[in-house]
């Protein structure tokens, strides 16, 4: 399984144990991981078979190559695909994790899901949260459709009434520095649904400089605002959060297992940012260096741990961030 996960390479491995190895902490809990299982998207939809297969093992084994040496534990989010069922994924998510006492995980929920098969999944499956996410927008349009029009206030109000989790990854063109999300976050946190938990995806999907320093004088001041790192490269915005966020606030994330597993990065460009896979550009040779790219996973630590220096975070606060955070917040028993 693992295998047809990732492809580890030899400079991979040498730039772990050179760059990473005394820097990341020995252990890990993981708040962005996605399980996959092809067999649950319906035969017509264009995702079906486009990534591997994941399951619970697929994701440890993942895990054991890229954080060698590493005791590593998660938090699943349920993985957003066209065509999925729904309530036969979430079944299987709930009984690929059900004997892992380390392990939470987040309902995948769509604005069509049922009231009662939400709450029937949270008090019965043990889901500690909801995985919403922009693809399922009723507008149609992932690109600019506002919280409500993927996770619906009849959702959000049953959410705040169990008092749940939401993993956000945030639409809209500036992310969390768009003066729509940003005023949805702010009613939503002190007025509506107090009792909701969000985990903002992506440093609140923040992919270049811009979106994060737009929107952290407003963020930091609201409650029930937490962060995860998943996948971000640029280095910008993690000195941005560092420097002005409560460090107990932020989640290590990776966005296991396909999002992270190819060499290259997610590259800004001025206010865009666009995934590069080195291996999809015949152009570049690198006739300069015997260097190669590596895989994203190992950018984006690589970014952290550069932002972590600038910003003087000490070995507690890194401590904090890759695990203690997760297991106080979410009241592991780790």
């Amino acid at each position: 399984m693992t295998s047809k996960l990732i492809d580890y390479r030899d400079y991979d491995k040498e730039f772990w144990y050179e760059e990473l190895e005394e820097w990341v902490p020995k252990r890990i809990y993981d708040c962005h991981a996605h399980m996959l299982n092809n067999s649950l998207i319906d035969d017509s939809s264009e995702h079906k078979g486009v990534f591997p297969d994941a399951d619970f093992e697929g994701i440890r084994g993942w895990q054991k190559t890229v954080f060698p040496n590493r005791d590593v534990n998660n938090l699943i989010l349920g993985r957003p695909a066209l065509g999925t069922r729904i309530n036969e994924y979430n079944d299987w998510l709930f009984n690929e994790l059900r004997d892992n006492q380390f392990t939470k995980s987040h309902r995948l929920t769509t604005p069509s899901d049922s009231l009662e098969d939400i709450e029937y999944d949270i008090k019965n499956k043990g889901f500690q949260g909801l995985k919403v996410y922009r693809m399922y927008s009723v507008t149609g349009d992932m690109a600019n459709c506002t919280i409500d029009e993927y996770l619906p206030h009849e959702q959000l109000e049953l959410a705040n009434e169990l008092g749940l989790w939401v993993t956000l990854h945030l639409s809209r063109e500036d992310g969390c520095g768009d003066e729509k999300n940003l005023n949805d976050l702010t009613e939503f946190t002190t007025k509506r649904y107090p009792n909701i938990k969000w985990i903002l995806a992506h440093i609140a999907r923040s992919f270049t400089y811009r979106p994060i320093q737009q929107g952290i004088d407003t963020l930091r001041n609201l409650p029930n605002i937490w962060y995860d790192l998943s996948a971000v490269t640029d280095i910008r915005p993690y000195i941005t959060l560092f420097n002005n966020e409560d460090h107990k606030r932020i989640f290590y994330g990776s966005d296991a297992v396909e999002s992270v597993s190819f060499h290259g990065a997610y590259t800004a460009y001025g206010h865009a940012h666009q995934q590069v896979e080195t291996d999809n550009l015949p152009s570049l040779t690198f006739s300069h260096t015997t260097n190669r790219p590596i895989l994203c996973i190992y950018e984006q630590l690589i970014a952290m741990k550069q932002a972590s220096i600038i910003c003087e975070l000490d070995n507690d606060q890194l401590e904090d961030i890759f695990w203690r955070n997760a297991v106080r917040d979410f009241n592991v028993n780790w």
